[in-house]
């Protein structure tokens, strides 16, 4: 459980500066002090108190300057960002003389872009938005956004789909509609010769899948067209009719194959018959069903009134 009562001013001191490559490091607060009782970070890093003791704990440093709030037993509190270089000691407010030294170093400058998205998973047909940063602050610079995505025949395929330059403070955006499980990597080119990559963000692809009511008939039987549609067709495959019973649980009414493709999509009908009141109905296209570099794909949720 992270704990956000922080002094106003210490906490705006601390966030000034923080980094993209921040780390968190865990200290316990014991009967005997704090473990370890001395721990080296870096600039940006954060540190989280663990309070293992059975009573309660404060841990506060006049120096860097931080204040947390009394932390009951097993209780867990995380500085701020540490932004200024030096060694620090940190004390317990509601124990004496038990103390923890803290170093920090300044953290190295980054050698390598950034590669952020604004989504891990998106419905096929939907678009990612990519940004980072280059490690140089100037205008100009070249980036790539470099796709390799996963095949129907379980083969990768790699390319360039975009470029673009950085800003006046390096960074970079790009718009990617991906069509199956990609890994992207953003290729920043410090020179003409010379390229760095970031790490690979890797964004899943769900088929699109919809549900509609045809027509409503006797019996409390409704007809329904359900849709499948992503890179690969889905005749053939199974999905299932799903009702959501008064517990929030999603129960199978019936299993359909897919019997027809229109233009880009999958489609099947099939007739459910559902309880008085109100039905919440959905579709369901298994990870099994989905195909390769696919995961499974829901559809809305349609509200029936019979």
């Amino acid at each position: 459980m992270r704990k956000l009562i922080v002094l106003p001013l210490l906490a705006a001191f601390l966030l000034a500066a923080p980094t993209a490559f921040a780390a968190t490091k865990t200290v316990s607060i014991t009967s005997s002090g704090f473990v370890p009782a001395t721990t080296a970070i870096e600039t940006g890093d954060t540190i989280t108190f663990q309070n293992m003791d059975t009573r309660n704990r404060q841990p506060v440093s006049q120096s860097v300057p931080f204040a947390a709030p009394a932390l009951r037993p097993g209780e867990a509190w995380t500085t701020p960002e540490f932004t200024t270089a030096g060694t620090f000691p940190v004390t317990d407010a509601l124990v004496r003389n038990q103390q923890l030294t803290v170093t920090v170093t300044k953290a190295a400058p980054p050698t390598v872009p950034t590669l952020n998205a604004s989504k891990l998973q998106v419905v096929y047909g939907g678009a990612i938005v990519f940004r980072g940063k280059a490690p140089s602050e100037r205008a100009g610079q070249k980036v790539t956004l470099r796709a390799e995505t996963l095949t129907p025949g379980g083969t990768r395929q790699t390319r360039s789909v975009s470029e673009t330059t950085t800003t006046g403070e390096g960074n970079f955006q790009f718009t990617h509609v991906p069509t199956a499980l990609t890994t992207y990597t953003a290729v920043w080119q410090s020179a003409p010769a010379t390229t760095a990559n970031s790490a690979g963000v890797s964004v899943a692809v769900a088929p699109r899948v919809s549900v509609t009511v045809v027509r409503k008939l006797s019996g409390g039987r409704v007809v329904l067209l359900t849709n499948a549609a992503s890179a690969i067709s889905y005749v053939g495959k199974s999905v299932y009719v799903q009702l959501r019973n008064s517990s929030g649980k999603w129960i199978s009414l019936t299993r359909v194959t897919v019997r027809s493709e229109t233009s880009a999509t999958s489609a099947t009908s099939v007739t459910v018959r559902l309880p008085k009141g109100l039905s919440r109905i959905r579709v369901l296209l298994p990870r099994t069903e989905a195909g390769t570099g696919y995961v499974a794909g829901i559809s809305r949720t349609l509200q029936i009134i019979r």
